[in-house]
Order: C-alpha cells, then sequence, then structure tokens
C-alpha cells in the first residue's frame, strides 16, 4: 500500500470515528427524552441503531449506581433509637467485644475519609484535587474518645484500626489493646534493631517516604541506621510488629464473640480473613454490627453488610452518643494538655531539626505550667518515656 493510500484510509478512519461520535451524541439527547415526547424519526432511529442505544444505556444505568453510592443515607430518629437499643444490649452482652475502625470516624476531626461524596477516592475518580490540610492540627474525635472510654470500662477488649493518623493513641487507648495495621504517621522505626526501635514524634514523619521508599531520613540514637515509617501502602505487606500489633488483632479476633465495625466501607478489611472467625461453625462466628453512613442496595455498601447481625446508617459520633448515653458512661472530653503523645515523643537531636518542615502537634499551655515545659515539648519531644527501649538520659 502505498502513502497516498495509507494516507486516504487515515482520514476515512478519522471521518467514521467522527460520525460514530456524532451518532451517540445524536442517540444520547433522544435518550435524555421522554419517550412520549420523541418524535416517529426519532425513535426510528433509536430503533436502527439498537446496539449503540443498548450500549448508552449500560453506561447511564452505571453512572446512577455510582452515584446512588455516593449518597449518604441516614436512618431516621426512632429507627436510629431502636437500632442503637439492640447494639448497647450486645455491647453489655458481649464476652470479648473488639472494635473495628475506618476513616469514617475521623471525618469529625476535618481527616478526608476515602469513598464518602467527599472522599479521596471519590475527588481523585472525579478528576478533582484532593486537600488534606494541616493533619498537626486535628484532634481525637468522640468517637475516639468513647472508644477508650469503653476500653477502660472493660466493655471493649481490643481496637484494630485501618487509620494512619494517630489519633486512638492520642485519645489515651493503650498502645497493648490498639492494632494500627495500617501504620501511624507519627512513629518511625529501626528495623535494624532487635527488637525494633520505635520512635514516637510530634509531626508527620512520612514527608519523604511513599510505596516502597519508607526511610525518613533521620537515624537510630543507638545503631545510627536509618529509620523507616510504619506506613502500610496499598500493594503493600505490613511487617513490622509494631505499631500494626498483628498479632494482638488476631488474637483478639480468635477470641471475639462481637465485632462493631465504625466508619469503615470494610473493602480493605475484608481481605483480611484472620479477623472475621468465618472458619468458625457458623454458631459460632462472632456478631457482626456495623455503623457507616454510606449505604447501597445494589449491591451492598459493605462486602460484610449479609453477614451483619445488624446495620446502623449514622454518623459515627451520633450513633456513639446514643450508645454512651444507653450505657449510662460518661465520656471525657479531649483534653491536649493531657494527650499521651507528648509523654512518648522522642525529642530529635541536635542537627535533626531541619529533617522535616511538617507543623508540630503544639503542647496545651495551662497557666501553671513552666514555658520550658511547654518548649521540650515543642522542640520534639519530652525526655524519659518516648523510645521502647535502650533510651539515654539526655545530657
Amino acid at each position: 500500500m502505498g502513502r497516498a493510500e495509507r494516507k486516504a484510509e487515515a482520514r476515512e478512519e478519522i471521518v467514521r470515528r467522527e460520525q460514530h461520535r456524532d451518532r451517540r451524541r445524536q442517540i444520547s439527547r433522544i435518550l435524555h427524552k421522554p419517550a412520549a415526547e420523541r418524535s416517529p424519526g426519532e425513535r426510528e432511529l433509536l430503533e436502527g441503531y439498537a446496539e449503540l442505544v443498548q450500549e448508552l444505556e449500560k453506561t447511564r444505568q452505571r453512572r446512577e449506581r455510582l452515584r446512588y453510592r455516593e449518597q449518604e443515607v441516614v436512618d431516621g430518629a426512632e429507627i436510629l433509637q431502636k437500632k442503637v437499643l439492640e447494639l448497647a444490649e450486645a455491647v453489655r452482652g458481649a464476652e470479648n467485644l473488639v472494635i473495628y475502625t475506618g476513616a469514617g470516624i475521623s471525618t469529625a476531626a476535618a481527616i478526608p475519609d476515602y469513598r464518602g461524596p467527599s472522599g479521596v477516592w471519590t475527588l481523585l475518580n472525579k478528576g478533582r484535587s484532593v486537600s488534606t490540610g494541616d493533619l498537626s492540627e486535628a484532634e481525637p474525635t468522640f468517637t475516639h474518645m468513647c472508644i477508650a472510654r469503653l476500653h477502660k470500662a472493660g466493655l471493649v477488649q481490643h481496637v484494630v484500626s485501618q487509620n494512619c493518623d494517630g489519633l486512638h493513641l492520642r485519645s489515651g487507648l493503650p498502645r497493648d489493646a490498639t492494632s494500627e495495621v495500617h501504620g501511624n504517621m507519627y512513629i518511625e522505626v529501626c528495623t535494624s534493631c532487635s527488637p525494633h526501635r520505635e520512635y514516637v514524634r510530634l509531626f508527620d514523619v512520612t514527608e519523604r517516604t511513599a510505596l516502597h521508599k519508607h526511610n525518613t531520613g533521620r537515624s537510630c540514637h543507638k545503631c545510627a541506621e536509618e529509620l523507616r515509617d510504619s506506613i502500610v501502602h496499598f500493594g503493600e505487606r505490613g511487617k513490622l510488629a509494631q505499631p500494626l500489633n498483628w498479632v494482638g488483632a488476631v488474637k483478639a479476633a480468635k477470641a471475639a464473640d462481637v465485632i462493631l465495625c465504625l466508619g469503615s466501607s470494610l473493602k480493605i478489611l475484608k481481605k483480611y480473613h484472620c479477623l472475621w472467625g468465618m472458619n468458625r461453625p457458623s454458631t459460632r462466628r462472632p456478631k457482626l454490627y456495623i455503623v457507616n453512613l454510606q449505604h447501597c442496595v445494589f449491591p451492598q455498601w459493605t462486602p460484610k453488610d449479609a453477614l451483619a447481625t445488624l446495620k446502623i446508617h449514622g454518623k459515627c459520633d451520633e450513633v456513639m452518643q446514643l450508645l454512651m448515653d444507653e450505657l449510662k458512661l460518661d465520656v471525657p472530653e479531649y483534653n491536649r494538655s493531657l494527650d499521651p503523645i507528648f509523654s512518648m515523643a522522642v525529642p530529635l537531636r541536635p542537627g535533626e531539626h531541619d529533617s522535616h518542615t511538617r507543623n508540630l502537634i503544639k503542647a496545651a499551655q495551662s497557666p501553671d505550667q513552666p514555658p520550658s515545659l511547654s518548649l521540650q515539648a515543642l522542640s520534639g519531644g519530652w525526655f524519659g518515656k518516648g523510645c521502647t527501649k535502650g533510651r539515654r538520659k539526655a545530657k
């Protein structure tokens, strides 16, 4: 085939594509009209392009399903109250209650979720930019404080969190009762030391890290090897003992007779089969309670809806308020001056203060607090409690 023939064929292909696009637009405009308003010519055109009509109808239905998935459906007040009463009975009667938390419990702290109407993946799929804001300003939400209170009351044995925001730690929930299976943005680890040496910081340590790239640029105080963050990205498998604490998560799941899921679509957690007790006989599997704002009928919004004893459609803070009222448990407000992260934090060493540009979590300044304490906290932490092993007293 000569050059002229190839050019002619290419021009014909361009014309065919343009004609097809025009035809799609024309048929799409007709389909948007009510059937009664279509002219005989338009109806004849639709009959002549039945395959294209079917394709466009499938596309429309797919978009409608996606749009419906993004809707936030909330149970009415009466239904919500009735469901919370049932949940409260389950909490009281549970021998081993485990809570699984997702991004939905942190949205009240202005931290975006992933699959809600303003979630990270939702906005990215629409081609819109995502702003995470200043996470150093975030504080534990009412739900975080409720969970810590339930654990203190002996009603919750363990919490498995998908969140990396460190808010469970900052709520006062004990470390041994927490599994942050996707890591903690305030913790970096030395994997050369045995056991691993953990450093809690007052800033986001992930500034220089990414998928398969975890070194933070700072070094271990004992062996001088480079520290790494604790984050588990999509496509990675978390191998750190802490803060992931998979041993604690699996042990808790094996003993659980009730699982409460808060603010999670469960799209990721469903893949961790060890968390659900599905290998047990059906009569001995844990009862599942789900609290999530999003809901969809086709298909179910969370992959565990069909297995749930109860699904509550509501905001986590509102549901937890009703639950705590029913359980007659007071919930302490978050107090920054009591935030455990300040006593856990390991101070940066000389020469490391320029190793990051992230904002620090600012300590609350009480009227009777010496200024030097606040300065110590703001410079990277207080001496004496942060590193799990081998901490040397500051000189």
